[in-house]
């Protein structure tokens, strides 16, 4: 526990904040569909239904900003806000980008 102490509170929200929903994806699309998540992944890809899974994935975000938001650690709470603004400029780039 002692190691969490010296990580700076912005990085721990950045890294809370990309790597949860990244993790809930591949667990969504793991449990949810038939087959290994990494070979599912293209094919929600190629159906244009990844973002919608990515927005599902990206919910855990919000108990994380509310709960640094109580601990009284707003850099961490920014981070993670920051982190789920990318996902959703992520999300927006897989609906209207390339």
């Amino acid at each position: 526990m002692d190691f969490l102490k010296k990580i700076s509170p912005g990085l721990l929200g950045w890294l809370t904040g990309l790597g949860l929903p990244l993790g809930t994806l591949f667990i969504l699309v793991e449990y949810s569909v038939d087959g290994n998540a990494i070979d599912t992944i293209p094919i929600l890809y190629d159906y244009d239904e990844l973002g919608i899974w990515m927005t599902i994935a990206v919910l855990p975000n919000l108990f994380f900003f509310w709960w640094w938001i109580q601990k009284k650690n707003i850099l961490a709470a920014r981070s993670v806000l920051g982190a789920t603004i990318f996902w959703a400029f992520l999300n927006l780039l897989l609906k209207f980008g390339v």
